[in-house]
């Protein structure tokens, strides 16, 4: 990289379907972003621990796969939980990062189930390309997201709701 050149944004999109993914990681690559990929929270949430540069922004789906077997998700550092949820966890870490949501259901729907938030934007599925990179570049030019005082406790009360 030349001298005064701007390093790419990270990206971190986390989706358990293969699909959402690649829909989702071709034209952010193409458009020059760095991309990181996990299927689930606990591995989002592993990656983003260990991840040894920064992470502009998370790019998540509100439902993730639910936990096989796991013993506490207030003493797992990387839990299986909802997008909502992996997200606060990500926020109460302390750093810069902004945050897209994105679900196949409606935000209404979403809103009645308490898995959506004022102040975080949201994508429906299916989108395209062009809507994708339209929003990415709206909420890397916004502020970072901050942790959600309303309900400081809950990310790791185990109250997650799972729906297949």
């Amino acid at each position: 990289m030349a001298p005064g050149e701007k390093q790419p944004s990270t990206i971190l999109i986390v989706d358990d379907d293969p699909s959402a993914l690649l829909v989702s990681t071709k034209p952010l690559r193409d458009a020059g972003y760095t991309v990181l990929q996990a299927p689930g929270s606990a591995e989002a949430l592993r990656l983003y621990a260990e991840h040894p540069g920064p992470i502009h922004l998370v790019l998540a789906d509100v439902f993730l796969p639910p936990p096989g077997f796991q013993l506490s998700v207030a003493k797992n550092p990387y839990p299986r939980v909802n997008g909502l949820d992996m997200v606060e966890r990500l926020l109460q870490d302390k750093r810069e990062i902004r945050v897209l949501l994105m679900s196949s259901s409606p935000g209404s729907e979403l809103q009645n189930r308490g898995l959506a938030r004022a102040g975080l934007p949201f994508l429906k599925k299916p989108f395209t390309s062009e809507t994708l990179l339209s929003l990415v570049r709206e909420v890397l030019a916004g502020p970072p997201a901050t942790p959600d005082q309303k309900n400081a406790t809950r990310p790791g009360n185990g109250d997650v709701e799972w729906v297949d």
